[in-house]
């Protein structure tokens, strides 16, 4: 047992994984129990017990892990995954099926897909169009739609038992909105997301400008996979506790592949290039960012203002952000990004950009040529002292919204943490877990401004608003000197504070929870509900409805 532990805390160390955590999942192992230093019951008396009268959905999920994922096989199944597709219809079909995606080379995962393939497809619009979603589910299990990022309206934000029911099998529904607002964004199920997010319900949802200047434009989706039939070197094995889940994150993707199966991009000489990087998994990544000049240009589908030029640097993104980077395609050769980390599992994560000379068409295997030649170059980030992106001080400042000494009609405080609630070890906001936790009251025209607190010793916090953008005001005390920051996910590391501000211009009930699905399925949500809103939406008590 000594040993085990030991092992254990090795392991957690290299993995940057809580130790917390750990004890819990080594509770599970051994069948004891594992407590933190300060734990929290809500009192039977306090307010928040029947907050959530509003609206209906099970809770039986809250405090529990994801299942056991299922193993890869090295047989080819008759169905497989298909590329992602480019759909840039207003009108668009999607069906929720199951596949088999080969995530490495002779190796098939088996996934739920949108359209067949993982991620789903991108679903390019312009803004100002009116979107259609039609959404077949032939899954055997209900699921749901949420455009993450995009304001929308409250009955087409896809959260089940609070804004629709999940769509059962066999069952379609449609969504419908308008997308004002141009961006890099994305879609996935809400349905039990933990596990559907999981198993690759999720694509890329780009709204266009009308007027671009970028002519070479790439989405890059990051992901984390758990296979038990994939065997890690055993001083990176983590299968026994990592994130709650007792599961090991054991493949990194890309756009659906891992390793030397990563796809390169391909530009040319002269290109003006957009690379849109989208977070679907759990775990906060930082990326190297191999390029002489380069420019971050937005974060979550909103423009950072005079961006400045960029050289070899670090980007923490965190689950469910988004980061645009633009650079010109000045020089013939080999640039890349590189996911950073002593694992080998990070080591993995190498994307090739090959910059061609102008109206050149390499062939596949004149592109393979290339990489393998630079192979060396990509295996390890240069030493040095790289800068990592800090948005507090990045661009230029410009008239805004909202500062610190503005005039604000709702005003909270979100302790972010972790604490044993009736008997469950769970993830907290305010010491309570969901649905527990009281909500954030607003009505139409306020100015909302939230406190976000992380107490977590080792685990960031990447909190997500439904239906709204805010505007970040500060960290750690101090205001921002750069560009205004607006998002709609930000991550709080161990021991920040943000304080964030957003209008009340978008009526209804929405979420506020840690886009960590392991944090979110075992609490840490709550909802901003609008008290001069009315829903229509009656919940199906049969549906099944697993809002986070």
């Amino acid at each position: 047992m000594k040993s085990l532990l030991t092992s254990l805390f090795i392991l957690n160390i290299r993995t940057s994984i809580s130790f917390t955590s750990l004890l819990i999942g080594l509770a599970i192992i051994t069948g004891c129990s594992a407590s933190p230093s300060t734990t929290t019951s809500p009192s039977s008396e306090s307010p928040s017990t029947s907050v959530h009268t509003e609206h209906s959905m099970s809770m039986d999920h809250i405090g529990t892990t994801a299942t056991a994922p299922e193993g890869s096989v090295t047989k080819r199944p008759t169905q497989i995954t298909t590329p992602p597709q480019t759909i840039t219809s207003k009108m668009i079909n999607l069906t929720a099926q199951t596949s088999y995606l080969e995530i490495e080379k002779g190796k098939y995962l088996p996934v739920w897909t949108f359209n067949r393939s993982v991620p789903g497809p991108q679903i390019e619009v312009t803004e100002g169009d009116i979107v259609t979603i039609h959404l077949k589910n032939k899954l055997n299990v209900p699921l749901s739609l949420h455009v993450h990022g995009v304001v929308l309206p409250n009955d087409m934000d896809g959260v089940p038992g609070m804004t629709q029911d999940a769509i059962q099998p066999g069952d379609s529904f449609t969504y419908t909105f308008k997308a004002n607002h141009a961006g890099t964004y994305w879609y996935h199920s809400h349905q039990d997301s933990l596990n559907q997010i999981g198993k690759g319900l999720y694509g890329s949802f780009i709204v266009k400008k009308k007027q671009d200047s970028v002519s070479a434009d790439h989405t890059l989706v990051l992901d984390e996979w758990s296979d038990p039939n994939t065997t890690a070197p055993e001083s990176e094995s983590n299968t026994l506790a990592i994130n709650s889940n007792l599961g090991a994150y054991n493949i990194y993707t890309v756009n659906g592949r891992s390793g030397k199966s990563i796809e390169p991009i391909v530009v040319h000489q002269g290109d003006h290039v957009r690379l849109r990087l989208i977070h679907a998994g759990n775990m906060t990544q930082t990326l190297y960012i191999h390029s002489p000049a380069y420019r971050v240009t937005a974060t979550d589908g909103q423009d950072i203002n005079q961006p400045q030029v960029l050289k070899n640097g670090l980007l923490v993104i965190a689950p469910g952000e988004r980061y645009d980077i633009e650079f010109t395609a000045d020089q013939v050769g080999l640039s890349w990004i590189g996911m950073v980390g002593e694992s080998t599992f990070a080591q993995s994560v190498r994307i090739p950009i090959l910059i061609e000379k102008a109206n050149s068409q390499p062939t596949a295997t004149e592109i393979e040529q290339q990489i393998t030649a630079h192979q060396a170059q990509m295996v390890s980030i240069p030493d040095g002292n790289q800068a990592t992106l800090d948005l507090t001080t990045y661009g230029q400042p410009t008239t805004s919204e909202f500062t610190l000494s503005s005039a604000f009609d709702r005003e909270y405080t979100l302790d972010l943490d972790m604490g044993v609630i009736d008997g469950k070890m769970s993830y907290t906001i305010n010491k309570e877990a969901y649905p527990q936790v009281s909500q954030l009251k607003v009505k139409t025209g306020e100015a909302v401004k939230i406190t976000l607190i992380n107490e977590s010793k080792n685990e960031d916090h990447p909190m997500h608003l439904h239906g709204h953008s805010f505007e970040v005001l500060s960290k750690n005390g101090q205001s921002l000197t750069g560009s205004p920051i607006w998002k709609d996910t930000i991550n709080v590391r161990p021991g920040d504070t943000y304080v964030i501000a957003f209008r009340a211009n978008n009526p209804g009930m929405w979420m506020v929870h840690c886009h960590e699905l392991h944090h979110a399925s075992m609490g840490m949500m709550t909802d901003v509900i609008y008290e001069d809103y009315k829903s229509q939406y009656q919940p199906d008590p049969e549906a099944g409805n697993i809002s986070e």
